[in-house]
């Protein structure tokens, strides 16, 4: 990780949120479950959850035995969405978020979120947890359908005119990755959200600083 830089050395900070702002992992183990009885009887906890899930989705579903033929992935969507959306409240913010979020805006640094998931919550999210006035500006998707973020990582880019050479994104999954390499910017990975730590060493060749936990950014 030579030469990686802080985040606190960037002017331009791209979070993601589901797992790396939101702890909401142990919510997903417990939808994805439910909706394993109806196909299979193999069950998740974290840890093979963390080993297991990715982008896209739907070949996250095949992948642990979903039947796509017994359940269309927009049904299956439907009932992850319903289920979480009635349980979201009862997660928390990762442990030492809003203090970052907090000395980063201090620094008069300028904040951002890049999501997967559907914008209007997500914004109803910050809301609810108290932390939507350190953000410039949420960029997400109009469905739920958890697709590609790099469309609307583009799209942010340009409309807020955000240098690429003085942003980093920090995400939880190789995804997140991938999308800084698309976008042309730098990334930092935490491994307590929705993706294991050595699968993040494995595909980012330690190119990228990964950190156990947020609060490890904290200073």
């Amino acid at each position: 990780m030579a030469g990686n830089k802080s985040i606190f050395e960037y002017q331009n900070i791209i979070w993601d949120w589901n797992g790396t702002l939101l702890n909401d992992n142990w919510v997903c183990v417990e939808i994805v479950n439910k909706l394993l009885k109806n196909h299979n009887d193999r069950q998740l906890n974290l840890t093979t959850y963390k080993d297991v899930f990715g982008f896209p989705i739907v070949d996250y579903y095949k992948k642990i035995g979903i039947d796509l033929q017994k359940e269309s992935f927009d049904e299956l969507t439907e009932k992850f969405i319903s289920d979480y959306e009635s349980k979201v409240n009862l997660c928390e913010l990762q442990k030492g978020a809003t203090q970052i979020l907090n000395q980063i805006k201090e620094q008069g640094k300028n904040q951002f979120i890049l999501t997967a998931a559907h914008k209007k919550s997500v914004v109803d999210l910050l809301k609810f947890h108290s932390i939507d006035g350190v953000f410039k500006k949420v960029e997400g998707l109009d469905n739920h359908r958890a697709e590609s973020k790099v469309d609307r990582g583009h799209k942010l880019i340009k409309e807020n005119h955000i240098s690429i050479e003085n942003t980093v994104l920090v995400g939880d999954t190789i995804h997140d990755y991938e999308v800084a390499t698309h976008l042309g910017i730098k990334s930092i990975l935490i491994a307590n959200g929705h993706q294991s730590k050595s699968r993040l060493i494995e595909k980012t060749k330690s190119e990228v600083p990964i950190y156990n936990n947020i609060s490890e950014l904290v200073i």
